[in-house]
């Protein structure tokens, strides 16, 4: 039995000619030959049914469709061992096709902020989720200053004149109000509204009532309610001058005026 296998080889750079496939039928079916130039070899395949042989590379030149050999830029790629694989970096912006990389393809934290060059990522054009685009106040109810932007810091207030829409609860040990004038459209004021019992004996409302001026000074005037001792009365810290009944006027002056203490008329 013969220990070497032999196909058909052309010539040695045959008259100086580029090297060429076999021409139609020059292979028989399932026979090979060697073009050494290009060193490529070919094999022969019946195309029809007349018997007609035509030669086809026995690796051909790969494409999306045909598997076959290959070469890469040995500046995007590497390969080892039969394996290819992108180099770092391999791969330029420019080399990517629109839309060729989707967030599907990316593994979770496959991308650090070192493959990110500075300002490449615009927010609200490249980027979703959840982030505040602006912040906008309420005409007299809240301010806000400060652009959208990166780095951008927002003040948030009240304006000059606020407008408080719906009911106000104030907490805490001293409320204080800086106003000049004071308008109310209620025209019941509850003191001591937290406290409950009989106003006659409750002791949380003993004391309770309304105070002019400041009352560290020790003379501010005073009306205020007194059940300490068994017997329940308002009771005024400074005198007192009450008109009863009739009307006074530029002219006329008719009722009754009772007079509760000294006071002083300047």
């Amino acid at each position: 039995m013969a220990n070497k296998l032999r196909v058909k080889r052309n010539a040695w750079n045959s008259s100086g000619a580029n090297a060429a496939p076999p021409t139609a039928n020059a292979l028989t079916y399932g026979e090979l030959a060697w073009e050494n130039t290009t060193g490529t070899l070919y094999i022969g395949k019946q195309i029809n049914g007349t018997g007609t042989i035509n030669s086809y590379r026995v690796i051909p030149d790969a494409s999306s469709t045909v598997i076959g050999a290959a070469s890469f830029s040995t500046n995007n790629f590497v390969v080892n061992s039969g394996a290819v694989q992108i180099k770092d970096l391999g791969v330029a912006t420019a080399e990517l096709a629109a839309d060729a990389v989707t967030s599907a393809k990316i593994a979770d934290d496959a991308v650090d902020s070192e493959h990110i060059a500075n300002d490449a990522v615009a927010l609200g054009t490249q980027t979703t989720g959840n982030y505040a685009g602006s912040l906008t106040g309420t005409t007299n109810e809240i301010q806000i200053t400060g652009s959208a932007g990166e780095g951008t810091a927002y003040t948030v207030g009240l304006p000059n004149d606020v407008v408080i829409q719906g009911n106000l609860t104030v907490e805490g040990t001293t409320t204080s109000i800086e106003s000049t004038e004071v308008n109310i459209d209620d025209k019941n004021i509850i003191l001591a509204h937290n406290v409950t019992g009989d106003p006659a004996t409750i002791a949380g409302l003993n004391g309770a009532g309304i105070t002019l001026g400041s009352p560290s000074s020790g003379t501010a005037p005073s009306l205020t309610w007194n059940n300490g001792g068994g017997v329940d009365y308002f009771e005024f810290s400074k005198a007192v001058k009450l008109t009863i009944g009739g009307t006074l006027d530029s002219t006329n002056s008719v009722g009754s005026v009772l007079d509760f203490g000294e006071y002083i008329n300047t």
